[in-house]
């Protein structure tokens, strides 16, 4: 398994966003951190809720402005074709996200629930090895991505 070691698996999926890998025609505010699939700590295979959690060392991390983002889950984990032509699978606006606190109680992250349950499972309707994007609403080009793989 990638990633750090010593971590221990919380459950749902997760998925490290940072900036594109691909150029893009303009330069989005750059926008790094972490999607959260989860269903509250019940411990099930559907995501009913996800949590992004911005990174302590990215240019952008706060929470401001998520609130016009979207969030897209492609049909494909393949990211050497645009994100602007992979056809998407989900997508939803963080818009009705709520501010969560951190164990230092500091805003820390935003809450949305999710209008449709997705499956934490591999293949069908399955979130899992997929593409994930972030885009803002102000520019044309995602602002982070990643791949979403177990928690």
């Amino acid at each position: 398994m990638c990633g750090d070691p010593t971590r221990q698996s919380c459950g749902g999926a997760l998925a490290v966003l940072s900036p594109p890998l691909r150029n893009t025609r303009f330069m989005p505010p750059e926008m790094s951190g972490r999607l959260t699939f989860h269903d509250c700590g019940k411990g099930g295979s559907v995501a009913t809720h996800v949590t992004f959690t911005p990174d302590e060392n990215s240019t952008s991390n706060s929470v401001v402005g998520l609130d016009s983002c979207v969030v897209a889950i492609h049909e494909t984990g393949d990211l050497t074709k645009s994100a602007i032509i992979s056809p998407f699978l989900y997508k939803f606006n963080m818009t009705q996200g709520l501010p969560t606190q951190q164990v230092d109680h500091q805003e820390g992250s935003i809450e949305v629930p999710l209008s449709h349950p997705m499956k934490i499972e591999v293949g069908g309707d399955g979130i899992i090895g997929r593409r994930v994007t972030l885009w803002s609403q102000h520019v044309a080009d995602p602002i982070a991505e990643g791949i979403i793989g177990y928690n």
